[in-house]
Protein backbone atom coordinates (compact mmCIF):
# COMPACT_ATOMS: atom_id res chain seq x y z
CA UNK A 1 0.00 0.00 0.00
CA UNK A 2 2.74 2.41 1.05
CA UNK A 3 4.31 2.44 -2.19
CA UNK A 4 1.16 2.77 -4.44
CA UNK A 5 -0.11 5.86 -2.44
CA UNK A 6 0.19 8.19 -6.00
CA UNK A 7 -1.81 5.51 -7.72
CA UNK A 8 -5.07 7.60 -8.39
CA UNK A 9 -8.46 6.10 -9.25
CA UNK A 10 -9.40 7.16 -12.36
CA UNK A 11 -13.20 8.12 -13.23
CA UNK A 12 -14.55 8.27 -9.70
CA UNK A 13 -15.75 11.97 -10.06
CA UNK A 14 -16.50 14.41 -13.36
CA UNK A 15 -13.11 16.12 -12.37
CA UNK A 16 -11.28 12.21 -12.49
CA UNK A 17 -7.38 12.41 -13.71
CA UNK A 18 -7.37 11.93 -17.23
CA UNK A 19 -3.33 10.95 -18.34
CA UNK A 20 -2.34 11.96 -21.95
CA UNK A 21 0.45 9.83 -22.84
CA UNK A 22 3.95 10.29 -20.48
CA UNK A 23 5.66 10.27 -23.70
CA UNK A 24 5.28 13.95 -25.72
CA UNK A 25 7.91 15.23 -28.05
CA UNK A 26 10.98 13.09 -25.92
CA UNK A 27 10.92 10.23 -23.46
CA UNK A 28 11.21 13.67 -21.09
CA UNK A 29 7.71 15.33 -21.38
CA UNK A 30 4.62 14.43 -19.11
CA UNK A 31 1.65 15.47 -19.98
CA UNK A 32 -0.79 15.62 -16.88
CA UNK A 33 -4.55 16.79 -17.99
CA UNK A 34 -6.03 17.40 -14.10
CA UNK A 35 -4.33 16.70 -11.04
CA UNK A 36 -4.56 17.23 -7.27
CA UNK A 37 -1.98 19.58 -5.91
CA UNK A 38 -0.89 21.48 -2.82
CA UNK A 39 0.66 24.92 -2.65
CA UNK A 40 3.61 25.32 -0.42
CA UNK A 41 7.13 26.46 -0.13
CA UNK A 42 10.14 24.46 -1.34
CA UNK A 43 13.50 26.02 -1.46
CA UNK A 44 12.29 29.52 -0.86
CA UNK A 45 10.07 29.62 -4.03
CA UNK A 46 6.12 28.84 -4.34
CA UNK A 47 5.80 24.88 -5.98
CA UNK A 48 2.79 22.80 -5.94
CA UNK A 49 3.62 19.42 -4.63
CA UNK A 50 1.67 17.24 -7.44
CA UNK A 51 -0.33 13.99 -6.76
CA UNK A 52 0.87 11.54 -9.88
CA UNK A 53 4.36 11.99 -9.24
CA UNK A 54 5.16 12.71 -5.91
CA UNK A 55 7.24 15.68 -6.91
CA UNK A 56 6.78 19.77 -6.88
CA UNK A 57 6.09 21.76 -9.93
CA UNK A 58 6.07 25.68 -10.88
CA UNK A 59 3.96 27.19 -13.54
CA UNK A 60 2.49 30.65 -14.29
CA UNK A 61 -0.79 29.47 -12.70
CA UNK A 62 1.12 28.38 -9.85
CA UNK A 63 3.17 31.83 -9.20
CA UNK A 64 0.18 33.58 -9.76
CA UNK A 65 -0.87 35.87 -7.02
CA UNK A 66 -4.19 34.74 -6.23
CA UNK A 67 -2.88 31.15 -5.55
CA UNK A 68 -2.59 30.34 -2.38
CA UNK A 69 -0.44 28.61 -0.53
CA UNK A 70 -2.01 25.97 2.02
CA UNK A 71 -4.51 25.72 -0.38
CA UNK A 72 -5.20 22.89 -2.60
CA UNK A 73 -5.94 22.99 -6.71
CA UNK A 74 -7.16 20.71 -9.26
CA UNK A 75 -4.54 22.02 -12.62
CA UNK A 76 -3.24 20.09 -15.44
CA UNK A 77 0.33 21.18 -16.31
CA UNK A 78 3.65 19.30 -18.51
CA UNK A 79 6.59 18.95 -17.41
CA UNK A 80 10.03 18.44 -18.50
CA UNK A 81 12.09 15.85 -16.60
CA UNK A 82 15.58 17.03 -17.64
CA UNK A 83 14.45 20.67 -16.49
CA UNK A 84 14.98 20.26 -12.79
CA UNK A 85 15.05 23.48 -10.58
CA UNK A 86 16.84 21.23 -7.30
CA UNK A 87 15.47 19.05 -4.79
CA UNK A 88 12.79 17.33 -6.05
CA UNK A 89 11.23 20.84 -8.30
CA UNK A 90 10.53 21.36 -11.75
CA UNK A 91 9.85 23.68 -13.88
CA UNK A 92 6.58 23.43 -15.66
CA UNK A 93 3.81 24.72 -17.74
CA UNK A 94 0.54 25.15 -17.84
CA UNK A 95 -1.30 22.22 -19.55
CA UNK A 96 -5.33 21.68 -19.69
CA UNK A 97 -7.44 21.75 -17.12
CA UNK A 98 -6.88 25.29 -15.22
CA UNK A 99 -6.54 25.58 -11.44
CA UNK A 100 -9.63 25.35 -9.52
CA UNK A 101 -9.15 25.61 -5.92
CA UNK A 102 -10.67 22.63 -3.33
CA UNK A 103 -12.60 23.75 -0.51
CA UNK A 104 -11.10 22.07 2.76
CA UNK A 105 -12.06 21.77 6.39
CA UNK A 106 -10.77 19.95 9.57
CA UNK A 107 -11.70 17.00 10.99
CA UNK A 108 -13.01 17.70 13.44
CA UNK A 109 -13.26 16.12 17.37
CA UNK A 110 -16.85 16.12 18.39
CA UNK A 111 -20.20 14.46 17.58
CA UNK A 112 -22.02 15.57 14.65
CA UNK A 113 -23.51 19.00 14.70
CA UNK A 114 -25.56 19.55 11.65
CA UNK A 115 -27.96 17.12 9.61
CA UNK A 116 -27.70 16.66 5.96
CA UNK A 117 -28.72 18.59 3.23
CA UNK A 118 -28.13 16.31 0.75
CA UNK A 119 -27.18 12.47 0.56
CA UNK A 120 -24.68 11.19 -1.99
CA UNK A 121 -25.00 8.10 -4.37
CA UNK A 122 -20.92 7.97 -4.28
CA UNK A 123 -18.25 8.79 -1.75
CA UNK A 124 -14.86 7.97 -2.18
CA UNK A 125 -11.54 9.40 -2.25
CA UNK A 126 -8.52 8.63 -4.96
CA UNK A 127 -5.97 8.27 -1.64
CA UNK A 128 -5.79 5.00 0.08
CA UNK A 129 -4.41 7.25 2.88
CA UNK A 130 -3.28 11.19 2.80
CA UNK A 131 0.69 11.98 3.03
CA UNK A 132 1.39 13.52 6.24
CA UNK A 133 4.73 16.33 5.15
CA UNK A 134 4.27 16.07 1.34
CA UNK A 135 0.34 16.69 1.16
CA UNK A 136 -0.52 19.13 4.08
CA UNK A 137 -1.78 15.86 5.07
CA UNK A 138 -4.79 16.44 3.50
CA UNK A 139 -7.12 13.80 2.18
CA UNK A 140 -8.75 14.37 -0.96
CA UNK A 141 -12.25 13.08 -1.23
CA UNK A 142 -15.43 13.23 -3.92
CA UNK A 143 -18.82 12.67 -3.87
CA UNK A 144 -21.37 12.40 -6.31
CA UNK A 145 -25.04 13.73 -5.59
CA UNK A 146 -28.27 15.35 -7.40
CA UNK A 147 -27.76 18.80 -7.21
CA UNK A 148 -28.44 21.86 -9.08
CA UNK A 149 -26.56 23.59 -11.36
CA UNK A 150 -24.36 25.87 -9.34
CA UNK A 151 -25.31 24.52 -5.92
CA UNK A 152 -21.97 25.34 -3.67
CA UNK A 153 -21.84 22.53 -1.66
CA UNK A 154 -19.95 21.39 1.48
CA UNK A 155 -18.34 18.33 3.67
CA UNK A 156 -18.19 18.39 7.06
CA UNK A 157 -16.19 15.73 8.48
CA UNK A 158 -15.79 14.64 12.60
CA UNK A 159 -14.47 11.73 15.10
CA UNK A 160 -17.09 11.25 17.52
CA UNK A 161 -15.25 9.43 20.87
CA UNK A 162 -18.64 8.69 21.97
CA UNK A 163 -19.98 6.69 18.66
CA UNK A 164 -16.47 4.65 17.45
CA UNK A 165 -19.15 1.39 17.87
CA UNK A 166 -20.48 -0.54 14.72
CA UNK A 167 -23.18 -3.16 14.10
CA UNK A 168 -22.01 -6.83 14.37
CA UNK A 169 -24.27 -10.04 13.49
CA UNK A 170 -27.14 -7.50 14.58
CA UNK A 171 -24.85 -6.16 17.51
CA UNK A 172 -23.56 -2.83 17.74
CA UNK A 173 -20.45 -2.66 19.29
CA UNK A 174 -17.28 -0.80 20.28
CA UNK A 175 -14.94 -1.11 17.20
CA UNK A 176 -11.52 -1.76 19.77
CA UNK A 177 -8.07 0.25 19.52
CA UNK A 178 -6.36 1.50 16.97
CA UNK A 179 -9.30 1.65 14.64
CA UNK A 180 -11.02 4.60 13.54
CA UNK A 181 -14.40 5.79 12.63
CA UNK A 182 -15.01 9.26 11.00
CA UNK A 183 -18.82 10.96 10.45
CA UNK A 184 -19.18 12.47 6.98
CA UNK A 185 -22.22 14.92 6.50
CA UNK A 186 -23.16 17.04 3.61
CA UNK A 187 -24.48 20.57 3.30
CA UNK A 188 -25.61 23.57 0.87
CA UNK A 189 -23.91 26.85 1.46
CA UNK A 190 -25.48 28.21 -1.52
CA UNK A 191 -28.47 26.77 -3.78
CA UNK A 192 -29.82 28.48 -7.11
CA UNK A 193 -32.38 27.53 -9.38
CA UNK A 194 -30.16 25.45 -11.58
CA UNK A 195 -30.94 22.37 -13.86
CA UNK A 196 -30.81 19.35 -11.72
CA UNK A 197 -28.44 16.59 -12.49
CA UNK A 198 -26.24 14.36 -10.72
CA UNK A 199 -22.49 16.52 -10.01
CA UNK A 200 -19.61 16.35 -8.33
CA UNK A 201 -18.54 17.15 -5.33
CA UNK A 202 -14.83 17.51 -4.39
CA UNK A 203 -13.40 18.57 -0.77
CA UNK A 204 -9.95 18.25 1.17
CA UNK A 205 -10.41 16.73 4.80
CA UNK A 206 -7.14 17.98 7.00
CA UNK A 207 -5.92 15.11 9.26
CA UNK A 208 -3.77 17.06 11.45
CA UNK A 209 -6.47 17.64 14.69
CA UNK A 210 -7.69 14.28 14.42
CA UNK A 211 -4.04 12.63 14.31
CA UNK A 212 -2.86 14.37 17.41
CA UNK A 213 -6.20 13.96 19.74
CA UNK A 214 -5.98 10.13 18.58
CA UNK A 215 -2.16 9.52 18.97
CA UNK A 216 -2.12 11.07 22.56
CA UNK A 217 -5.60 11.67 24.03
CA UNK A 218 -7.77 9.27 23.00
CA UNK A 219 -6.95 6.11 25.25
CA UNK A 220 -6.87 3.90 21.65
CA UNK A 221 -3.78 4.45 20.26
CA UNK A 222 -0.68 2.48 20.00
CA UNK A 223 2.27 1.68 18.70
CA UNK A 224 2.62 -1.73 19.08
CA UNK A 225 6.24 -1.81 20.12
CA UNK A 226 6.88 -0.82 16.29
CA UNK A 227 7.97 2.28 14.61
CA UNK A 228 5.03 2.90 12.58
CA UNK A 229 1.31 1.91 12.48
CA UNK A 230 -1.25 1.94 10.15
CA UNK A 231 -4.53 2.42 11.75
CA UNK A 232 -7.65 1.35 9.61
CA UNK A 233 -10.56 3.77 8.91
CA UNK A 234 -14.07 3.86 7.93
CA UNK A 235 -16.26 6.48 6.59
CA UNK A 236 -19.73 6.70 7.81
CA UNK A 237 -22.03 8.77 6.17
CA UNK A 238 -26.26 8.51 4.55
CA UNK A 239 -26.31 7.25 1.14
CA UNK A 240 -28.71 7.61 -1.50
CA UNK A 241 -29.46 4.28 -2.98
CA UNK A 242 -32.19 2.26 -5.25
CA UNK A 243 -34.19 -0.48 -4.40
CA UNK A 244 -37.40 -1.12 -6.19
CA UNK A 245 -37.25 1.79 -8.55
CA UNK A 246 -37.10 4.13 -5.54
CA UNK A 247 -34.54 6.35 -3.95
CA UNK A 248 -33.93 5.57 -0.03
CA UNK A 249 -31.42 6.42 2.25
CA UNK A 250 -29.05 4.38 4.16
CA UNK A 251 -26.47 4.80 6.80
CA UNK A 252 -23.39 3.28 5.08
CA UNK A 253 -19.90 2.20 6.90
CA UNK A 254 -17.05 2.59 3.59
CA UNK A 255 -13.72 1.09 4.51
CA UNK A 256 -12.59 -2.07 6.20
CA UNK A 257 -10.60 -2.92 8.81
CA UNK A 258 -7.39 -4.43 7.14
CA UNK A 259 -4.20 -3.08 7.32
CA UNK A 260 -2.79 -5.01 4.67
CA UNK A 261 -2.60 -4.71 0.42
CA UNK A 262 -6.48 -5.28 0.61
CA UNK A 263 -7.25 -2.29 2.98
CA UNK A 264 -9.68 0.66 1.65
CA UNK A 265 -8.62 3.59 4.43
CA UNK A 266 -5.71 3.90 6.08
CA UNK A 267 -3.83 6.88 8.70
CA UNK A 268 -0.10 6.14 9.15
CA UNK A 269 1.77 7.48 12.20
CA UNK A 270 5.62 7.36 12.83
CA UNK A 271 7.01 7.06 15.90
CA UNK A 272 9.27 9.94 17.30
CA UNK A 273 11.63 7.48 18.56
Amino acid sequence: MKTSILKLICGVFAVGLLFSSCLGDSDNKININNDYVFVTTKNSMKVAAVASYRTWIVTDQVNASNTIEGQYYTMGYSINTSQSLGNGVYQGTDYGQPLVRIEQTSVAVKAPDRVDDFNPTTFTSPFPYPIKDFFGDGWVFGAQAQLKEGTVADMYFYYDPSNQKEEVNGVVQEIGNNKIIIDVRFGKRLEVNGALGSRAVLYVAKMTQLRSYFQYQSGKFSFNNEKSVAIPIKFRYNKTLTENGKDVVKETLDGNWNTDSSAKYLLYFESAS
